[in-house]
């Protein structure tokens, strides 16, 4: 009798977990983790502070959302001291490449992102949120303008262009109150890794005494879906 019984729950099951053809079909994932991996697949990063209910998702079905991912030959990555999450290529010399990386930063820009590492160094995603001013980046910039100091109209279009490449990345956000006052995200920490960072490091020291390479910019670890 007992037999029976797990016969027939078996065959239940296997009813259950099978379309009007008799194919298997695959686990389902929750609507909140579905639009936790799309979410993840066509945006640079999620912070928690910027998309709390996806960054809630992402860590109720992490285990699941990473095996889809690692089927896209993608690997999910998950900083949780400062509440960001995104997406890598794994690495596979023979996997099929779904991410393309970003363009290298102009040298300005790069240096920018010296000065948001700075601001960033110290706080986690549970202090308040981390701004400068436009007047503080310009003041950081000038040290590294050279001659071209002298000309206000240049090193004006020189700033708005580093300011408007980290706004493009959506590592500075504008003020609503304010446009000259911008929140820098957390994701700078987890996106710039320790060796470019160091390397950004060095660049900085080099301009400093103005004799860095006119050419020299950041490679951001951060990849964008072709």
């Amino acid at each position: 009798m007992t037999d029976t019984l797990e016969a027939e729950a078996e065959r239940e099951r296997r009813e259950a977990d099978s379309d009007a053809f008799g194919d298997a079909v695959r686990d389902e994932l929750p609507r909140e983790a579905r639009t936790a991996l799309v979410t993840l697949l066509t945006s640079r990063f999620v912070t928690r502070t910027k998309q709390p209910d996806v960054w809630r998702a992402l860590l109720d079905h992490e285990d699941e959302i990473r095996a889809r991912l690692d089927e896209l030959f993608l690997t999910l990555e998950i900083d949780a001291d400062h509440e960001v999450a995104f997406k890598r290529q794994n690495g596979d010399d023979d996997a099929p490449i779904l991410l393309r990386r970003e363009k290298p930063l102009s040298r300005d820009a790069s240096l920018l992102l010296v000065l948001l590492r700075q601001e960033h160094a110290y706080t986690d995603a549970r202090d308040t949120a981390v701004t400068v001013t436009r007047d503080h980046i310009a003041e950081f910039l000038g040290r590294f303008q050279g001659d071209s100091a002298h000309d206000e109209v240049r090193v004006d279009r020189r700033i708005k262009a580093a300011i408007a490449a980290l706004e493009r990345l959506e590592l500075l956000t504008p003020g609503t109150d304010d446009p000259d006052v911008y929140t820098v995200s957390p994701a700078v920490v987890p996106l710039i890794g320790t060796d470019e960072l160091a390397r950004l490091e060095r660049m900085f020291l080099a301009a400093a005494g103005e004799d860095a390479p006119a050419d020299e910019s950041a490679d951001v670890e951060q990849e964008e879906e072709r």
